[in-house]
Protein backbone atom coordinates (compact mmCIF):
# COMPACT_ATOMS: atom_id res chain seq x y z
CA UNK A 1 0.00 0.00 0.00
CA UNK A 2 1.40 3.33 -1.01
CA UNK A 3 1.97 6.20 1.40
CA UNK A 4 -0.74 8.19 -0.37
CA UNK A 5 -3.23 5.40 0.15
CA UNK A 6 -2.34 5.14 3.78
CA UNK A 7 -2.82 8.86 4.25
CA UNK A 8 -6.23 8.70 2.56
CA UNK A 9 -7.30 5.80 4.77
CA UNK A 10 -6.05 7.63 7.84
CA UNK A 11 -8.02 10.74 6.94
CA UNK A 12 -11.13 8.67 6.31
CA UNK A 13 -10.63 6.95 9.68
CA UNK A 14 -10.35 10.25 11.46
CA UNK A 15 -13.44 11.57 9.70
CA UNK A 16 -15.34 8.38 10.51
CA UNK A 17 -14.27 8.49 14.12
CA UNK A 18 -15.37 12.12 14.32
CA UNK A 19 -18.71 11.29 12.78
CA UNK A 20 -19.20 8.43 15.26
CA UNK A 21 -18.10 10.66 18.13
CA UNK A 22 -20.50 13.41 17.08
CA UNK A 23 -23.30 10.89 16.64
CA UNK A 24 -22.67 9.39 20.07
CA UNK A 25 -22.54 12.86 21.64
CA UNK A 26 -25.83 13.79 20.00
CA UNK A 27 -27.39 10.56 21.27
CA UNK A 28 -26.07 11.27 24.76
CA UNK A 29 -27.25 14.88 24.56
CA UNK A 30 -30.65 13.75 23.32
CA UNK A 31 -30.93 11.22 26.14
CA UNK A 32 -29.91 13.82 28.70
CA UNK A 33 -32.39 16.28 27.23
CA UNK A 34 -35.16 13.68 27.45
CA UNK A 35 -34.21 12.84 31.06
CA UNK A 36 -34.18 16.53 32.02
CA UNK A 37 -37.49 17.08 30.27
CA UNK A 38 -39.02 14.12 32.09
CA UNK A 39 -37.55 15.32 35.38
CA UNK A 40 -38.88 18.85 34.91
CA UNK A 41 -42.26 17.47 33.85
CA UNK A 42 -42.28 15.30 36.96
CA UNK A 43 -41.44 18.26 39.20
CA UNK A 44 -44.11 20.48 37.64
CA UNK A 45 -46.64 17.66 37.83
CA UNK A 46 -45.79 17.07 41.49
CA UNK A 47 -46.09 20.79 42.33
CA UNK A 48 -49.39 21.03 40.47
CA UNK A 49 -50.88 17.99 42.20
CA UNK A 50 -49.48 19.10 45.57
CA UNK A 51 -51.18 22.48 45.15
CA UNK A 52 -54.50 20.78 44.40
CA UNK A 53 -54.11 18.46 47.40
CA UNK A 54 -53.86 21.52 49.67
CA UNK A 55 -57.33 22.59 48.52
CA UNK A 56 -58.87 19.26 49.53
CA UNK A 57 -60.73 18.66 52.79
CA UNK A 58 -58.42 15.77 53.56
CA UNK A 59 -55.65 18.34 54.02
CA UNK A 60 -57.62 21.35 55.25
CA UNK A 61 -59.41 19.37 57.98
CA UNK A 62 -56.10 19.08 59.82
CA UNK A 63 -55.90 22.87 60.16
CA UNK A 64 -59.59 23.77 60.36
CA UNK A 65 -59.54 24.56 64.08
CA UNK A 66 -56.74 27.10 63.80
CA UNK A 67 -58.67 29.73 61.85
CA UNK A 68 -60.09 31.36 65.00
CA UNK A 69 -56.68 32.67 66.05
CA UNK A 70 -55.97 36.35 65.50
CA UNK A 71 -53.07 36.97 63.16
CA UNK A 72 -50.16 38.93 64.62
CA UNK A 73 -49.87 40.75 61.30
CA UNK A 74 -50.49 44.41 62.07
CA UNK A 75 -50.35 43.60 65.77
CA UNK A 76 -50.35 47.19 66.98
CA UNK A 77 -53.32 48.21 64.85
CA UNK A 78 -55.36 45.06 65.50
CA UNK A 79 -58.58 45.93 67.33
CA UNK A 80 -59.40 42.31 68.22
CA UNK A 81 -57.65 42.58 71.55
CA UNK A 82 -58.32 42.70 75.26
CA UNK A 83 -60.27 39.45 75.42
CA UNK A 84 -62.13 39.07 78.69
CA UNK A 85 -61.96 35.29 78.63
CA UNK A 86 -60.21 32.59 76.63
CA UNK A 87 -59.95 28.84 76.96
CA UNK A 88 -57.28 26.37 76.00
CA UNK A 89 -57.68 22.60 75.95
CA UNK A 90 -58.24 19.59 73.74
CA UNK A 91 -61.30 18.49 71.73
CA UNK A 92 -63.73 18.51 74.69
CA UNK A 93 -62.89 22.21 75.10
CA UNK A 94 -63.12 22.89 71.36
CA UNK A 95 -66.71 21.60 71.57
CA UNK A 96 -67.55 23.08 74.97
CA UNK A 97 -67.26 26.86 74.59
CA UNK A 98 -69.18 29.36 72.48
CA UNK A 99 -68.84 32.94 73.66
CA UNK A 100 -71.77 35.31 73.25
CA UNK A 101 -72.21 38.73 74.83
CA UNK A 102 -68.59 38.76 75.98
CA UNK A 103 -65.24 39.24 74.28
CA UNK A 104 -63.95 35.68 74.39
CA UNK A 105 -62.01 33.26 72.25
CA UNK A 106 -61.71 29.49 72.03
CA UNK A 107 -58.02 28.69 71.74
CA UNK A 108 -58.39 24.95 71.33
CA UNK A 109 -57.16 23.50 68.05
CA UNK A 110 -58.87 20.15 68.69
CA UNK A 111 -56.39 17.57 69.92
CA UNK A 112 -54.05 19.65 72.05
CA UNK A 113 -51.79 18.65 74.92
CA UNK A 114 -50.96 20.72 78.00
CA UNK A 115 -47.52 21.48 76.55
CA UNK A 116 -49.11 22.97 73.44
CA UNK A 117 -51.57 24.93 75.62
CA UNK A 118 -48.56 26.72 77.08
CA UNK A 119 -47.03 27.39 73.66
CA UNK A 120 -50.26 29.02 72.51
CA UNK A 121 -50.55 31.05 75.70
CA UNK A 122 -46.96 32.25 75.36
CA UNK A 123 -47.65 33.65 71.90
CA UNK A 124 -51.18 35.01 72.26
CA UNK A 125 -51.45 36.03 75.93
CA UNK A 126 -51.02 39.73 75.11
CA UNK A 127 -54.44 39.65 73.45
CA UNK A 128 -56.04 39.01 76.86
CA UNK A 129 -56.85 42.07 78.95
CA UNK A 130 -55.22 42.56 82.33
CA UNK A 131 -57.13 40.44 84.83
CA UNK A 132 -58.72 38.40 82.04
CA UNK A 133 -59.84 34.83 82.65
CA UNK A 134 -57.98 31.83 81.23
CA UNK A 135 -59.93 28.57 81.39
CA UNK A 136 -57.64 25.54 81.70
CA UNK A 137 -59.71 22.47 80.83
CA UNK A 138 -58.78 19.16 82.39
CA UNK A 139 -60.22 16.17 80.54
CA UNK A 140 -60.33 12.48 81.34
CA UNK A 141 -56.68 11.65 80.62
CA UNK A 142 -54.95 15.02 80.85
CA UNK A 143 -53.20 13.63 83.89
CA UNK A 144 -51.18 11.14 81.85
CA UNK A 145 -50.86 13.11 78.61
CA UNK A 146 -47.20 13.60 79.50
CA UNK A 147 -46.79 9.91 78.70
CA UNK A 148 -47.06 10.77 75.00
CA UNK A 149 -43.66 11.77 73.62
CA UNK A 150 -43.61 14.99 71.54
CA UNK A 151 -41.01 13.53 69.20
CA UNK A 152 -43.63 10.96 68.17
CA UNK A 153 -46.37 13.51 67.47
CA UNK A 154 -47.92 13.11 63.99
CA UNK A 155 -46.88 15.82 61.56
CA UNK A 156 -50.47 17.05 60.89
CA UNK A 157 -50.85 17.54 64.66
CA UNK A 158 -47.63 19.56 64.96
CA UNK A 159 -48.54 21.51 61.82
CA UNK A 160 -51.53 23.07 63.59
CA UNK A 161 -49.22 24.86 65.98
CA UNK A 162 -46.61 25.65 63.35
CA UNK A 163 -49.35 27.45 61.41
CA UNK A 164 -50.29 29.83 64.24
CA UNK A 165 -47.16 30.36 66.33
CA UNK A 166 -44.16 32.59 65.79
CA UNK A 167 -41.83 31.02 63.23
CA UNK A 168 -38.91 30.70 65.64
CA UNK A 169 -41.15 29.33 68.38
CA UNK A 170 -42.72 26.86 65.95
CA UNK A 171 -39.37 25.67 64.65
CA UNK A 172 -38.22 24.83 68.18
CA UNK A 173 -41.13 22.43 68.66
CA UNK A 174 -40.25 18.74 68.34
CA UNK A 175 -40.71 17.96 64.61
CA UNK A 176 -41.61 21.62 64.03
CA UNK A 177 -39.44 22.17 60.96
CA UNK A 178 -40.51 18.84 59.51
CA UNK A 179 -44.16 19.79 60.07
CA UNK A 180 -43.62 23.03 58.17
CA UNK A 181 -42.35 21.00 55.21
CA UNK A 182 -45.43 18.78 55.52
CA UNK A 183 -47.63 21.88 55.36
CA UNK A 184 -45.92 22.99 52.16
CA UNK A 185 -45.58 19.59 50.49
CA UNK A 186 -48.06 17.10 51.97
CA UNK A 187 -47.81 14.91 48.86
CA UNK A 188 -44.08 14.50 49.48
CA UNK A 189 -44.80 12.87 52.85
CA UNK A 190 -47.74 10.74 51.82
CA UNK A 191 -48.27 9.89 48.16
CA UNK A 192 -51.55 8.20 49.08
CA UNK A 193 -53.06 11.69 49.25
CA UNK A 194 -53.41 11.28 45.48
CA UNK A 195 -56.64 9.40 46.08
CA UNK A 196 -58.23 12.58 47.46
CA UNK A 197 -57.96 14.13 44.01
CA UNK A 198 -60.74 11.79 42.97
CA UNK A 199 -62.55 11.06 46.23
CA UNK A 200 -62.11 13.81 48.81
CA UNK A 201 -62.81 13.42 52.52
CA UNK A 202 -65.91 15.09 53.93
CA UNK A 203 -65.46 18.56 55.39
CA UNK A 204 -65.21 18.61 59.17
CA UNK A 205 -68.39 20.50 60.01
CA UNK A 206 -68.90 19.23 63.55
CA UNK A 207 -69.01 22.75 64.98
CA UNK A 208 -72.22 23.38 63.05
CA UNK A 209 -74.07 20.32 64.41
CA UNK A 210 -76.87 21.42 66.73
CA UNK A 211 -78.56 18.13 67.57
CA UNK A 212 -77.79 14.62 68.73
CA UNK A 213 -76.75 12.51 65.76
CA UNK A 214 -76.88 9.10 67.46
CA UNK A 215 -79.53 6.79 68.82
CA UNK A 216 -79.31 5.03 72.19
CA UNK A 217 -77.41 1.94 71.03
CA UNK A 218 -75.04 4.07 68.94
CA UNK A 219 -74.31 6.23 71.96
CA UNK A 220 -73.41 3.19 74.03
CA UNK A 221 -71.11 1.94 71.28
CA UNK A 222 -69.54 5.37 70.87
CA UNK A 223 -68.85 5.63 74.60
CA UNK A 224 -67.22 2.20 74.60
CA UNK A 225 -65.15 3.23 71.59
CA UNK A 226 -63.76 6.25 73.47
CA UNK A 227 -62.75 4.08 76.42
CA UNK A 228 -61.06 1.64 74.05
CA UNK A 229 -59.20 4.48 72.30
CA UNK A 230 -57.89 5.87 75.58
CA UNK A 231 -56.82 2.48 76.90
CA UNK A 232 -54.93 1.74 73.69
CA UNK A 233 -53.39 5.21 73.48
CA UNK A 234 -52.01 5.07 77.02
CA UNK A 235 -51.48 1.29 77.17
CA UNK A 236 -53.91 0.85 80.05
CA UNK A 237 -55.12 -2.69 80.74
CA UNK A 238 -57.43 -1.83 83.64
CA UNK A 239 -58.72 1.67 84.39
CA UNK A 240 -59.21 0.72 88.04
CA UNK A 241 -55.63 -0.46 88.53
CA UNK A 242 -52.81 1.77 89.87
CA UNK A 243 -50.77 3.63 87.30
CA UNK A 244 -47.86 1.82 85.69
CA UNK A 245 -44.38 3.26 86.19
CA UNK A 246 -44.47 4.78 82.69
CA UNK A 247 -47.84 6.42 83.28
CA UNK A 248 -46.70 7.67 86.68
CA UNK A 249 -43.75 9.30 84.97
CA UNK A 250 -46.11 10.85 82.42
CA UNK A 251 -48.36 12.05 85.26
CA UNK A 252 -45.48 13.89 86.88
CA UNK A 253 -44.74 15.67 83.61
CA UNK A 254 -48.43 16.58 83.23
CA UNK A 255 -48.40 18.05 86.73
CA UNK A 256 -45.41 20.22 85.82
CA UNK A 257 -47.08 21.27 82.56
CA UNK A 258 -50.29 22.32 84.30
CA UNK A 259 -48.39 24.14 87.04
CA UNK A 260 -46.39 25.99 84.37
CA UNK A 261 -49.65 27.11 82.78
CA UNK A 262 -51.01 28.34 86.10
CA UNK A 263 -47.79 30.16 87.00
CA UNK A 264 -47.59 31.75 83.55
CA UNK A 265 -51.07 33.22 84.02
CA UNK A 266 -50.54 34.43 87.58
CA UNK A 267 -47.23 36.08 86.70
CA UNK A 268 -49.07 38.15 84.06
CA UNK A 269 -52.04 39.21 86.17
CA UNK A 270 -54.37 36.79 84.42
CA UNK A 271 -56.93 34.67 86.27
CA UNK A 272 -56.52 30.95 85.57
CA UNK A 273 -59.45 28.65 86.28
CA UNK A 274 -59.39 24.86 86.09
CA UNK A 275 -62.48 23.39 84.50
CA UNK A 276 -63.71 19.86 83.88
CA UNK A 277 -66.02 19.90 80.84
CA UNK A 278 -69.04 17.58 80.90
CA UNK A 279 -69.69 14.38 79.02
CA UNK A 280 -72.92 12.51 78.40
CA UNK A 281 -74.15 9.91 80.86
CA UNK A 282 -73.27 7.18 78.36
CA UNK A 283 -69.59 7.99 78.71
CA UNK A 284 -69.36 9.28 82.27
CA UNK A 285 -70.85 6.09 83.72
CA UNK A 286 -68.00 4.07 82.19
CA UNK A 287 -65.54 5.95 84.41
CA UNK A 288 -65.70 4.38 87.87
CA UNK A 289 -65.13 6.27 91.11
CA UNK A 290 -61.64 4.79 91.41
CA UNK A 291 -60.78 5.63 87.79
CA UNK A 292 -61.88 9.22 88.31
CA UNK A 293 -59.78 9.50 91.44
CA UNK A 294 -56.72 8.05 89.71
CA UNK A 295 -56.94 9.94 86.43
CA UNK A 296 -58.73 13.17 87.36
CA UNK A 297 -59.20 14.32 90.93
CA UNK A 298 -55.89 13.27 92.50
CA UNK A 299 -54.14 14.91 89.56
CA UNK A 300 -55.98 18.19 90.09
CA UNK A 301 -55.22 18.18 93.82
CA UNK A 302 -51.52 17.54 93.21
CA UNK A 303 -51.19 20.09 90.39
CA UNK A 304 -53.31 22.87 91.90
CA UNK A 305 -50.86 23.97 94.58
CA UNK A 306 -51.84 27.62 94.03
CA UNK A 307 -55.47 26.78 94.88
CA UNK A 308 -57.01 28.44 91.84
CA UNK A 309 -60.76 27.89 91.25
CA UNK A 310 -61.89 24.55 89.87
CA UNK A 311 -65.24 24.16 88.11
CA UNK A 312 -66.32 20.53 87.83
CA UNK A 313 -69.14 19.60 85.46
CA UNK A 314 -68.39 15.92 85.03
CA UNK A 315 -71.31 14.66 87.11
CA UNK A 316 -73.60 17.65 86.83
CA UNK A 317 -77.00 16.16 86.02
CA UNK A 318 -77.96 19.01 83.75
CA UNK A 319 -75.09 18.19 81.41
CA UNK A 320 -75.63 14.44 81.32
CA UNK A 321 -78.49 14.90 78.83
CA UNK A 322 -77.41 13.26 75.58
CA UNK A 323 -79.46 15.75 73.55
CA UNK A 324 -76.87 18.42 74.30
CA UNK A 325 -74.20 16.39 72.48
CA UNK A 326 -73.66 15.14 68.93
CA UNK A 327 -72.03 11.93 70.18
CA UNK A 328 -71.31 10.56 73.66
CA UNK A 329 -68.55 13.08 74.35
CA UNK A 330 -68.75 16.41 72.51
CA UNK A 331 -71.38 19.09 73.06
CA UNK A 332 -73.33 20.20 70.00
CA UNK A 333 -73.91 23.87 69.14
CA UNK A 334 -76.97 24.09 71.36
CA UNK A 335 -75.10 22.44 74.24
CA UNK A 336 -72.05 24.69 73.81
CA UNK A 337 -74.12 27.84 74.03
CA UNK A 338 -75.98 26.68 77.13
CA UNK A 339 -72.85 25.37 78.81
CA UNK A 340 -70.80 28.52 78.17
CA UNK A 341 -73.61 30.65 79.55
CA UNK A 342 -73.63 28.51 82.70
CA UNK A 343 -69.85 28.72 83.08
CA UNK A 344 -69.91 32.52 82.81
CA UNK A 345 -72.54 32.65 85.53
CA UNK A 346 -70.61 30.27 87.78
CA UNK A 347 -67.38 32.23 87.36
CA UNK A 348 -69.00 35.21 89.12
CA UNK A 349 -68.98 33.18 92.35
CA UNK A 350 -65.18 32.85 92.27
CA UNK A 351 -63.80 35.95 90.54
Amino acid sequence: MTIRKRIQLGILGIIGTGIVFIFINWVVFLCLAIVCLLLLSGIFTFLFLNKIIKTRNAYKNHLIYTTQFVSNTGYRENTLRNYEIVNLGSNPARFAFFYEGISGQNWSTGTQGLDKDLEILKYFHSYIKKGGIVLLPVVAFSSVSGYLKPENDPLPYVAKFVSILDRHQANTLPRGQEARRWMNYPLLFNWKYIRYLFNDAAKDDRLAISEQMMQDLELEMDASRWIKIWKEEFHIADLNAPLSDKLQEGREKSIRDLQNLIDFCLERNLKPVLIMPPMSKYLSRLLSVSARETYIYSFIRDANTKKIPFLDYLDNQRWSDENLYFNSFFLNLKGRKLFTKQVLQDLKKYL
